[in-house]
This record gives structure tokens, sequence and C-alpha cells, in this order.
């Protein structure tokens, strides 16, 4: 071999234009550039720069996607916390007015002159007809909340607000909606109550006015003396 340098190059050559066959049976760029399946099913050929700009963007869409149910989520329970807070607070108001209207009428009781209690053949119905609208209050708190939104929201705004629902296809979306508006409808259901309830214990001192105004009347025989009791007294219709 020492006699025949140029030997040990050729065979040197031979061997490694058999290795590299072995090695890149298919070129060496071809094989570099081919796609080859992975036991997991993935794929080493690289991505052109449009498939990775589209995976960029559909990345960027999902995130985009995730972050505003967050922020959506987030903003339905800060109204519903809002609606709840406005409830808790429209509550205790109704609770301290009729505790306030109790102790006026506990008053009244305690300052009735033997006079009155003489001419007290109409305290019997009052005391009636305050049962009557208590009843009524505990019959209207121990109603469903199904109930109470038929009772007390029309038909329309019903019907409008199913119609807005059902025309939401995002779910998480259409859920908010629907719990948000069932909070708004508890609310309104809440001060409905209380103002029929206001109406009525209004309609009741209306009406013991006017018959207040009719003791007075009987006790006068002379029509200028009932001119006189009139005078003092403008009897307004019970309202109901």
């Amino acid at each position: 071999m020492d006699d025949y340098p140029m030997y040990g190059v050729l065979v040197g050559f031979s061997l490694w234009g058999t290795l590299w066959r072995l090695l890149f049976p298919l070129g060496f760029w071809h094989t570099f550039t081919c796609t080859v399946d992975t036991r997991g099913g993935a794929s080493t050929k690289p991505y052109t720069k449009e498939e990775e700009a589209k995976m960029a963007a559909i990345l960027q869409e999902k995130k985009e996607k995730k972050e505003a149910k967050k922020a959506l989520k987030e903003e339905q329970a800060a109204k519903l916390k809002k609606i709840e807070e406005e409830m808790v607070r429209e509550k205790e108001t109704i609770q301290k007015e009729e505790e306030e209207k109790l102790k006026e009428v506990e008053e009244e009781e305690e300052d009735e002159t033997p006079l009155q209690r003489k001419r007290g053949q109409y305290s019997g119905s009052r005391e009636e007809e305050m049962e009557k609208r208590i009843s009524e209050w505990v019959a209207n708190l121990s109603l469903g909340e199904e109930e109470e939104v038929a009772m007390y929201i029309s038909k329309d705004d019903q019907e409008a607000a199913m119609r807005a629902w059902e025309a939401e296809k995002d779910v998480v979306k259409r859920q908010a909606m629907e719990d948000e508006k069932r909070m708004e409808w508890r609310l309104a259901v809440m001060r409905e109550k209380k103002r029929r309830v206001d109406a009525a214990a209004e309609a009741a001192e209306e009406l013991e006015e006017v018959k207040n105004i009719e003791e007075q009347l009987a006790t006068q025989t002379e029509l200028p003396a009932q001119m006189r009791v009139i005078a003092r007294n403008v009897a307004r219709p019970a309202r109901i």
C-alpha cells in the first residue's frame, strides 16, 4: 500500500460512496425534505411559511375566543352580583317600612281614646282587612319563581326574552342572557309586590278616612253641620 498511495485513496472513496448510498438511498436532499411518519403519527416535514402563518392565526383565534368567554363570564358575574345586591337592599327597605308601619299602628292603638273605642265598630273590619292583606302577602311569598314571573311579568316581555335566548347560538352567551334576565325579573317582581302592598295599605287608610267622615256625618242631623264636616274632610276615593 505504501508503494501505491493512490490505491488507498481509491479504496476510501469506494467505501465512502457505498456508505453514502446506504445512508441516503434516495439522495441527500430528497431524504432531508421528505415526509417521515413517526410512531405517533407526526410528520418531520418542515412547515412552509403559509402553513405556519395559518397555524398561528388558528391559535390566536382560539386564544381570543377563550379570553372573550372569560371576559363574558366575569361581566355576567358582576351584573348578577349587582342585581343580587339591589334585591338585598330592596328586601331590607321593605322589611324596615313594614316594621315602621306596624309600630305606627301599635302607637295609634295605644293613643286611642275611650270614645274612639266605642265608635270602633269598624275596627274589627280593619283588622280583618289587615289580616287579609298579610295572608295575601305571605301567599305571594310562598309562590315559586315561575308562578311569580307569570303573575307580575307580562307575557309579551317573557316571549320577547325567550326569542332573544333562542336566537343566540353561543351556549355561554345564551345562558348568561337567561341568567341575567331572570335576575332582573326577580327584582322586578319584588318591587311590584312592594308597590301593590303599599297601594293596598294606602287604600285601607283612605277607606278608614271615609268611614270616619261617615261617622261624623251620622252624628250631625242638620244639613249645615253636615256640610261643614264635608268641607273639613275631603274624601278621596280608595284606590286598590
